[in-house]
């Protein structure tokens, strides 16, 4: 059937085949970019590099246009399944280069065996690069194998080359404490990234144009794509091979965007937005938790904290009215019929007085006073002499100090003032 919807829209091969073909990979400005750095690793003297890109984004194929354009010139070591010990990954990479293993032999004669033919492919003006695909998935001592691996070099210049391919967690590997050494190593890490949506338009058409068809897609169609493979090179060849499909059955040269819809379903694929709707709904219900959560714990808080407060200044209020006769004669103070004391709050705790006499302080802008009741209590208050500057004080102080419990009351004594 495949042939048949090939011949139906003009196309010389399948340009959306899921192996990968150097002859349709298309240079977006991120790959080129990878395949530029790739360029220069080559012609460096850099031990390593690294290429960074989740599946699906056109990691392995910008590799293997990599080694296209450098194959005549290179020895390469290709490592594809690297969950490997130590020793496991040096034998695969000895094997790949085709090198003899002999039987019984240490590790430091492999090493020599390494570092001869390392030294006449030079000598025949070959690099030689070891490659490691998936590479996120090596165990941290292996990884650092590499690096001693990458020690090999004569007087003048290193003997080998290793590039880094694998996810993101690869990334988070070479930057931990552990590996240090490799991380200083490296001086080339490129990421690779989804593509955009006039990337994927560009990267259609040029697989369409390589296979010698010229196929009528709206734009509609075009969005829908992006939208389920969020710019995924791998979903796009998916989604595209399977949409021609379904236009040849039903006779149709142009894909529109059912046909899309209809092969990203097929796939068992979610558009973008979608995923976005549905992440955006279970945060926003799971934040409306949250936030309703931590409101009705301040307001418990709040509430329990205004009980507590107005039970202490009750009872202040209370032990501070009762108490008139316990407050003991300022000393030196001169006798007067009646004084204003203006009380702004108690505790039975010193350090807790001292600090927010400082704090009151520094909003009213005026010393205030303490004092110590008989039943243990230190209050904090100021006096006055006149009535009308004590009531019009009150108000001031309630509105640079947020308290509404300050209080005024009439004395006959001046409450003793504590020496701390």
């Amino acid at each position: 059937m495949s042939e048949n919807y090939l011949e139906f829209f003009g196309l010389s091969e399948n340009p959306f085949k899921l192996t990968p073909d150097v002859k349709f990979y298309y240079f977006s400005k991120y790959h080129e970019l990878a395949i530029e750095h790739l360029r220069y690793f080559y012609n460096s003297k850099d031990a390593f590099a690294v290429i960074i890109g989740e599946p699906g984004v056109g990691k392995t194929i910008t590799i293997r246009k990599f080694i296209d354009e450098i194959k005549d010139k290179v020895e390469i070591a290709y490592i594809l399944f690297p969950n490997l010990s130590p020793e496991e990954l040096f034998l695969a990479i000895l094997e790949d280069l085709k090198i003899e293993i002999p039987r019984d032999v240490t590790k430091n004669k492999l090493f020599s065996i390494l570092r001869d033919f390392l030294i006449e492919k030079r000598k025949e003006g070959k690099e030689v690069i070891i490659i490691i695909d998936e590479a996120q998935n090596l165990p941290n001592i292996t990884l650092e194998e590499l690096r001693i691996i990458s020690n090999l070099e004569t007087e003048e210049e290193k003997l080998v080359k290793i590039l880094l391919v694998g996810q993101k967690e690869l990334l988070d590997k070479i930057n931990s404490p552990d590996l240090k050494q490799l991380r200083q190593r490296i001086t080339i890490i490129e990421q690779i990234p989804p593509l955009d949506f006039e990337e994927t338009k560009k990267y259609v058409l040029f697989k369409i144009h390589k296979a010698n068809g010229n196929i009528d897609i709206t734009e509609k169609a075009f969005k829908e794509l992006h939208k389920f493979s969020h710019g995924y090179p791998r979903l796009i060849n998916q989604i595209m091979e399977r949409a021609l499909m379904s236009a040849f059955v039903n006779n149709e040269k142009q894909i529109s965007k059912n046909h899309i819809v209809h092969a990203a379903k097929s796939l068992n694929l979610e558009s973008k937005n979608k995923k976005s709707y549905k992440f955006i709904t279970i945060l926003s219900v799971f934040t409306i938790f949250v936030i309703l959560g931590l409101l009705l714990s301040f307001i418990w808080l709040q509430s329990k904290k205004e009980n507590n407060k107005n039970i202490e200044l009750k009872t202040n209020k209370e032990n501070l009215n009762n108490k008139n006769n316990s407050l003991p004669k300022l000393n030196n103070s001169p006798a007067n019929a009646g004084f204003y004391v203006v009380y702004f709050a108690a505790d039975n705790n010193l350090d807790n007085i001292l600090k927010l006499k400082k704090e009151i302080e520094s909003k009213i802008n005026k010393e205030i006073y303490i004092t110590k009741l008989k039943n243990g209590l230190y209050a904090l208050f100021t006096y006055y002499n006149d009535k009308a500057k004590a009531v019009q004080d009150l108000k001031s102080f309630k509105e640079k100090t947020g308290m509404e419990d300050i209080f005024l009351v009439r004395k006959s004594k001046v409450p003793e003032i504590v020496s701390y």
